[in-house]
């Protein structure tokens, strides 16, 4: 077991963000060497403007979830439900993500599961969440609305369903670009932390560590993605910790970035269907700047900086 004092003290944080960092390393390492000898798991070719990334392994999502749990087992504060349930979120939903992979890879075009199919298997996921959650007296049917608090009672079940589907999706999303859906990331689960440092609970580093280690194959050019195993993973982890700590509100401000994201995703679809014509050349937002020939380091370092500020925004509103 990892020692180091209290549960929430900054020593323990950092013993597990270091050797989670090592062990998603070593994960990475071992699954990119197995992947050069099959094919499975890889990127196959979707559009023209991104042909050179064609044939990328997308196991990263694979490599920090594993390396995650694996750290996370000698945790002392892993029966603490603040760390266990947002684990547990992370395995079902990069579960759903890695099949999806799997049927991508299996098809020259790209196509996975198909969407509402997709859709029906993250409500299931959710469901079983939550039922676990209502179970063990874990959730509050009040929203911390800053000023005050709204109690939704049997409706915040609802809300709650559909707060994980938008992280889910919406990392998804934004997963497009080398580094980005990461480097979008880390702000809000640096503010999970600084949260239960607040409300005097558990928090875990651990899932934080892996993913610097991911960026480290994940930076341009990407050695491997972490394809919807690592988004689906990822956006279930935050938003099942946010429902867990209360702080629903806060968290969903500071994705405002992915809101953007997931907005023009939903308004292009919309347009396109309703009324025959784009409102974008091309959705998500990256994409579009990708296509106008603005660099990609470009758009990944202005997106994770308005993903920052957003969380920054966040944090001072909610003091």
């Amino acid at each position: 077991m990892l020692q180091g004092g209290p549960y929430g003290m900054p020593d323990r944080l950092l013993l597990l963000f270091m050797l989670s960092f090592v062990a998603t390393f070593v994960i990475s390492k071992v699954l990119l060497f197995f992947v050069k000898k099959s094919d499975i798991a890889v990127k196959p070719e979707l559009m023209a403007f991104q042909r050179q990334k064609a044939g990328t392994p997308v196991l990263g999502g694979l490599a920090f979830t594993l390396g995650t749990l694996l750290i996370s087992l000698f945790d002392p504060a892993l029966a603490d439900p603040q760390v266990l349930f947002p684990l547990f979120a992370l395995v079902v939903f990069a579960g759903i993500g890695f099949l999806d992979d799997q049927m991508k890879s299996k098809h020259s075009n790209g196509d996975g599961l198909p969407s509402m199919v997709k859709l029906l298997l993250q409500m299931q996921g959710a469901v079983l969440l939550l039922v676990l959650a209502n179970w063990q007296n874990l959730l509050d049917t009040r929203i911390d609305l800053m000023v005050f608090q709204l109690d939704l009672g049997i409706g915040y079940y609802v809300f709650a369903l559909l707060y994980i589907l938008y992280f889910v999706n919406a990392v998804n999303i934004t997963d497009g670009l080398d580094a980005l859906a990461a480097g979008s990331t880390f702000p809000m689960l640096l503010l999970l932390i600084m949260f239960s440092q607040r409300q005097g609970v558990p928090a875990s580093s651990a899932l934080l560590g892996s993913l610097f280690a991911f960026l480290f194959f994940n930076l341009p050019p990407a050695r491997y993605f972490m394809g919807d195993c690592g988004s689906h993973a990822l956006g279930a982890y935050i938003a099942m910790s946010a429902l867990l700590m209360g702080c629903e509100l806060a968290i969903f401000l500071a994705s405002g970035l992915f809101l953007l994201e997931l907005a023009s995703s939903l308004i292009q679809i919309i347009s396109i269907r309703r009324f025959g014509r784009k409102v974008f050349t091309i959705a998500p937002l990256h994409h579009a700047y990708e296509l106008k020939g603005v660099k990609e380091g470009r758009i990944v370092l202005g997106f994770t900086f308005v993903s920052w500020l957003f969380a920054a925004v966040s944090l001072l509103i909610s003091r």
